[in-house]
């Protein structure tokens, strides 16, 4: 009976040990699955981020190149003209702030508005970010060329130092 005892006690022992390994095996499943679920979702994540970005990219470049194109034909059809009656005191300077306004409204309204909520969620306000892509592009207008605001101005101001030059006693001044 010794041999028995010993044999059912191997036995136990035994499965006790498979159970065990079974278990150990289980365990480091479970880690491992739970660390390739993580991995999975961190790649989509990534995957979802790019794609965001992307998205907001190229929806912030479709303002950005809109609203420099209606600023630029703004420039060559209206604005010009207003300024000029504006100086003249033909027109007062809320008719210029008028065509800002209107191309504002344009570009507004071409934006799709799905390109408008990307904007919004991701910098807070697309009215913000189209003002400023308008004043942007009008700054660059006047930065590419200068007298366009001076209309005129400059060559009298020229003629002015000129005829003060030729005059004698006026060039010390």
């Amino acid at each position: 009976m010794d041999k028995s005892i010993i044999i059912s006690t191997a036995s136990t022992m035994l499965v006790n040990i498979a159970l065990a390994l079974i278990a150990l095996v289980g365990a480091y499943a479970v880690f491992y699955i739970q660390r390739a679920a993580a991995k999975v979702k961190a790649q989509t994540k990534h995957i979802e981020d790019t794609a965001a970005r992307e998205l907001l990219e190229n929806a912030l470049d479709d303002v950005l190149n809109l609203a420099t194109v209606s600023v630029n034909a703004m420039e060559q059809t209206t604005a010009q003209a207003v300024r000029d009656k504006v100086k003249e005191g033909k027109a007062d300077r809320e008719e210029l702030l008028e065509l800002g306004r209107k191309v504002f409204r344009e570009v507004k309204a071409a934006i799709a508005p799905e390109a408008q909520r990307v904007i919004t969620q991701n910098l807070g306000s697309f009215d913000d970010y189209l003002t400023k892509c308008i004043e942007d592009a009008v700054l660059k207008v006047k930065r590419d060329d200068p007298y366009l605001t001076l209309s005129g101005a400059l060559l009298d101001g020229i003629d002015e130092a000129k005829v003060k030059e030729n005059t004698p006693g006026t060039a010390a001044e």
